[in-house]
């Protein structure tokens, strides 16, 4: 797409539609930024992984903005907009490897929490939680985070039975995990306390 036409397309009705949830333009966001947004993270990240990861995430965190009722100053400064928080998450990602890859060889080995009793009940609490508020969402959105994050199915295998494509799917995972977490925070997430809504939310956050 030529880039003057790309940029005239970034105007006030778009920005609305972002904040209203408009599914084409959120597929149009993705088509429109994904190369790019992905070649500025292999830039920094080189892992393939973390390109990945780190393109969903600025993704969700780009519409999360619009549906919270924030808006631009100016319309056609989204692609900025767009890069900068691509920016911000390439160096979260950062941080987060070079803490791992810093541990000293000689480090303690973690201990085993696997016959934590404790941990055990809490586990089993978190996925009782997930599967409560997954029972609240829309049919859709709900088959989509069981398959794809809790039974891990092939993403391609997803795509088929729902006749979409790769983008397409990751926008359609991006609408139901923000909707997701806005149950969590609202509902029984908020009324349980912190520690077990950040498990909630880790769980569905892959």
């Amino acid at each position: 797409m030529d880039g003057d036409i790309l940029q005239n397309c970034f105007d006030e009705s778009y920005v609305n539609a972002l904040r209203d949830r408009v599914p084409a333009t959120e597929a149009h966001l993705v088509a429109a930024f994904g190369t790019p947004v992905r070649a500025k993270l292999y830039m920094r990240l080189r892992s393939p992984t973390l390109v990945e990861d780190g393109a969903q995430e600025t993704f969700l965190r780009v519409f999360a903005f619009f549906r919270a009722g924030k808006t631009l100053d100016n319309p056609a400064s989204l692609p900025g907009f767009v890069h900068s928080v691509c920016h911000n998450v390439a160096l979260e990602l950062l941080r987060s490897r070079s803490r791992y890859e810093q541990m000293p060889e000689d480090a303690p080995e973690p201990a085993d929490t696997g016959n934590d009793p404790e941990r055990n009940v809490a586990a089993r609490e978190t996925q009782v939680l997930i599967r409560q508020i997954l029972d609240e969402l829309p049919p859709r959105d709900r088959e989509l985070l069981r398959r794809v994050f809790l039974e891990e199915e092939d993403k391609d295998r997803v795509c088929s039975d729902l006749r979409v494509d790769r983008g397409y799917l990751r926008v359609l995972l991006h609408r139901a995990r923000l909707r997701f977490k806005a149950a969590l925070l609202a509902g029984r997430g908020a009324a349980s306390g912190d520690g077990e809504t950040d498990r909630g939310r880790g769980a569905l956050n892959k």
